[in-house]
């Protein structure tokens, strides 16, 4: 048995996206989460310094628009936002039920 796991890797793996980047807003009239993932080489501007991300997202509540531009270092951490519509969360307040 221990051969098997040795071979096969030892049981399912937790799928990590190396590509991707993953943020949510909450949509200021109705209050829904949304996850929205970024591509990390074909979303992302270079900006001096680091990158420009420029989004518009939709809730599948109210449908509202929410414009996103969000700047992020060169380790991909949020340095600064611009969202009207909703704002920036936590992806702990997308598993709280609301997205």
């Amino acid at each position: 048995m221990g051969f098997l796991k040795r071979l096969f890797g030892g049981g399912p793996q937790e799928y990590v996206d190396k590509t991707g980047l993953y943020f949510y807003f909450k949509c200021a009239n109705c209050g829904t989460v949304v996850k929205v993932r970024a591509d990390k080489q074909h979303d992302l501007n270079n900006a001096a310094g680091g990158y420009v991300w420029h989004k518009t997202v939709v809730d599948s509540r109210c449908f509202r628009r929410m414009q996103v531009v969000l700047n992020l270092d060169r380790n991909y951490n949020v340095t600064n936002s611009e969202i009207s519509g909703g704002q920036l969360v936590s992806e702990a307040d997308y598993g709280n039920g609301d997205g």
